[in-house]
């Protein structure tokens, strides 16, 4: 768990994560479904599904960078260079910093992260 001790992209979503988990377990949205769907405001649901897209495209877009997927990531973030490119992918496996972190590792870090925010999502937001 070293990447935890550095201030990378990883650290970064783990927390996000994290807290994204914490908020939905707080909120609980699935408890307030029938009296948001009398008042037809769907606030809470909309605040749940905002959050998990928001840091699942984020995990995403760092998960593409670690697999060298570069058509995909320049088509959710735009058009760089190679050299910029491959910069990025250093920044997110901390090749910068004193403890590198190896390609299948984060790829998998980031794996095992989207599925806890989307299990979260699906279990706190429409099964708790």
């Amino acid at each position: 768990m070293d990447f935890l001790k550095q201030k990378g992209p990883l650290a970064r979503e783990f927390c996000n994560t994290l807290i994204y988990i914490i908020s939905l377990v707080s909120l609980k949205p699935s408890s307030l479904q029938r009296v948001l769907t009398e008042l037809q405001w769907n606030g809470m649901w909309f605040f749940s599904l905002a959050f998990f897209a928001v840091i699942f495209m984020e995990m995403l877009s760092d998960f593409l960078l670690v697999t060298d997927r570069c058509t995909a990531w320049k088509a959710l973030n735009g058009n760089v260079s190679e050299a910029e490119f491959h910069n990025l992918q250093q920044i997110v496996l901390c090749k910068n910093q004193k403890v590198s972190i190896e390609k299948k590792l984060a790829s998998t870090i980031l794996l095992v992260l989207m599925i806890c925010a989307t299990a979260a999502f699906v279990w706190f937001t429409f099964l708790a």
